[in-house]
């Protein structure tokens, strides 16, 4: 090969994986967002959770099926026929070859891409020595905070930087361990919360075993799932729950995670897991002064602990907490029942009021349920029935269809009891919480060519009791249609027109590549609300983005102007913005301004790597440093 084709080779590759990245971080704008819509908590840790952040590549021949499980846009299917393909046809000789695998599209493989490496395929199982000489290490420093008003106290400035320190050691997902020292922007101590991890996988008939802490992620997310989870979106699998029953905790959430060991054993066609906890976390305690009896009011979930009140509130409450899961595999899918029992030293009693009157109370609470994934040829079905400590019941079902190459549907409906409960929930619905809730959803993705792809979605509910936000009873209706246009490889516009009750949104959304070292980004979006009392309250926001990624330099850059102009906090609207690796944002835009910022990343060496941010606002102005060193394979 003589240097001109090396050369061309060599810029073909480049474009694939910048186009390939690009459609990725596009995949996870959306996910980011869709996280925070309808004030759900977000979650700082989706970097971590979805793969991406860090580079991190699998090898296509040896990557496992619990790791494809934990990429949000591959669906059961694609995962099973994936498997299938490389069992049969032997190991992968070209990326490429991925056209090739039933249900694989073009947008699948352009997002996964990223994510894939092609090499040689090592043992499955190697032995300790090999893993623990081969593996690879990074170590993260990230610290940050905001400049305030002259007005302020300055003395408070000194206490107004978030810094986080955290080291990671992995092979190939076989082995495992970590620790993370963080404190928020506020807090006064160094090391106000930390975090150890260390996990096995793939040893016998140990699938997996995470000492110290992790999360647990059950069925489909009614009586237990600590972590991330897609929100309400178009995505076809934004209804379903997937992922690893077990995983070491990696982010920086200091109350949503277990503490102790999980255990997860897999012979032949039957699995058995088992995990114990015990921690304190945050709470509101109450105390009766009249007969020195003590009770939790509420479960926090902020970690900050900045005041005086605050400080109160940390690990105040002991929750243990024990749990196991008892599956059954056959060729057509899965059966699994699950149990979770949790304790706690002060009884939990919620303050008086309409939406608390079924909420949970006392030292103790449980639930049990079964879930099931099975494929037929009606399509993909999978469902969960659970009941709680008082007998209360709720129930999942769906179904995941692709009738042609070009066509998938999903279809979802859930009944959850205005009284059922549970600890730790995180399931397809309005709140993303169990219980209260009846509701139908449907979704449409059609693909008739390369160049136009459609995205429908709609979702029906009923809750019969007062909720938080609701005084009483409430029917919701949301509606989501979604035009993409891709007319080369290099540009993407979509238009996106969603309502519910009262409020009607429409994003016009380009993204395209005027050369290969440059992404240009326009947004513009706009919202209208119709109160049931008063006048229409609308907003806009509209976005430039530049992302200058130069081709084999060790440096890239992005720089993004926003303008906003709301009614107020109930017309805000949230835009991803681009952020150090492994951190993400999603800032609400309210009021009336401006928004600038601009990321730079450099890589001195192939080990080190220094990223940072600055951002401005009207009245206040934030900046994020980080620093990776990663050493080893």
């Amino acid at each position: 090969m003589d240097l001109r084709n090396k050369y061309v080779v060599l810029m073909t590759a480049l474009m694939i994986t910048s186009i390939a990245t690009m459609a990725q971080e596009e995949e996870m704008e959306e996910i980011a967002e869709a996280a925070v819509s309808h004030d759900q908590v977000q979650q700082q840790d989706i970097n971590e959770m979805h793969g991406a952040g860090f580079t991190n590549k699998y090898n296509i021949n040896s990557i496992t099926e619990s790791v494809l499980e934990n990429v949000f846009f591959l669906t059961p299917v694609q995962i099973k026929q994936f498997i299938l393909y490389r069992k049969n046809f032997g190991d992968f000789i070209s990326l490429m070859e991925l056209q090739a695998v039933p249900g694989w599209d073009a947008f699948t493989i352009r997002k996964i891409l990223p994510m894939l490496t092609l090499e040689i395929v090592l043992p499955l199982v190697p032995a300790l020595k090999q893993r623990i000489k081969e593996g690879g290490h990074r170590m993260l420093y990230r610290t940050g905070g905001q400049t305030k008003s002259m007005t302020e106290n300055e003395d408070r400035l000194k206490q107004q930087y978030k810094q986080l320190v955290s080291y990671r050691f992995n092979f190939r997902d076989l082995l495992r361990w970590g620790i993370t020292v963080e404190k928020d922007a506020g807090e006064k101590k160094i090391a106000d919360h930390y975090s150890i991890f260390a996990s096995i996988s793939n040893k016998g008939i140990l699938k997996n075993m995470v000492l110290g802490d992790y999360t647990v992620n059950m069925g489909q997310g009614l009586i237990h799932w600590q972590g991330y989870a897609l929100g309400r979106s178009s995505n076809m699998m934004s209804c379903y729950r997937q992922g690893a029953l077990f995983r070491p905790h990696t982010g920086t959430d200091e109350n949503r995670f277990c503490r102790g060991i999980a255990v997860h054993l897999q012979k032949n066609a039957f699995e058995l897991a088992g995990f114990v906890s015990n921690k304190k976390i945050d709470a509101n305690i109450i105390t009766d002064t009249a007969t020195n009896k003590a009770w939790a009011s509420a479960m926090l979930l902020s970690g900050l602990h900045r005041t005086k009140n605050e400080l109160m509130d940390k690990k105040a409450l002991q929750e243990f907490m024990v749990g196991a899961t008892l599956k059954v595999n056959s060729k057509i899918g899965r059966t699994s029942l699950n149990i979770v029992h949790s304790a706690f030293d002060h009884p939990i009693k919620k303050r008086e009021a309409p939406y608390n009157r079924f909420a949970m109370s006392g030292r103790q609470w449980h639930n049990a349920s079964i879930d099931h994934s099975i494929s037929t040829r009606v399509g993909f079905l999978f469902g969960e029935m659970a009941i709680d400590k008082k007998g209360n019941k709720a129930m999942i079902v769906g179904l995941i269809k692709s009738l042609g190459p070009s066509l998938d549907i999903a279809l979802l409906y859930r009944n959850m009891g205005i009284k059922f409960r549970s600890l730790a929930s995180n399931v397809f619905s309005e709140n993303q919480e169990s219980g209260n809730e009846k509701g139908y959803f449907f979704n449409i993705n059609y693909t008739p060519s390369p160049l136009h792809r459609f995205e429908i979605f709609a979702d029906q509910y009923q809750q019969d009791w007062p909720t938080f936000s609701t005084p009483g009873k409430k029917l919701g209706n949301i509606y989501s249609f979604q035009y993409t246009y891709r007319p080369n490889k290099k540009t993407e516009l979509y238009v996106r027109l969603q309502a519910d009750n009262n409020s009607l949104k429409l994003r016009i959304h380009a993204a395209f590549m005027p050369i290969p070292t440059l992404t240009c980004r326009l947004r513009n979006e706009m919202i209208s609300i119709q109160p049931v009392t008063g006048k229409t309250q609308r907003g806009q926001l509209a976005y430039l983005e530049l992302i200058y990624k130069p081709p084999l330099q060790p440096f890239s850059a992005s720089f993004r102007y926003s303008f906003y102009d709301t009614d107020g906090y109930a017309t805000r609207l949230y835009a991803y913005e681009r952020d150090l690796p492994a951190y993400y944002a999603v800032p609400p835009h309210y009021g009336e301004g401006t928004r600038q910022y601009i990321v730079l990343q450099y890589k001195l060496t192939k080990s080190l790597q220094c990223n940072g941010k600055w951002s401005m606002e009207k009245r206040k102005h934030e900046w994020r440093a980080q620093v990776i060193w990663q050493w080893g394979s």
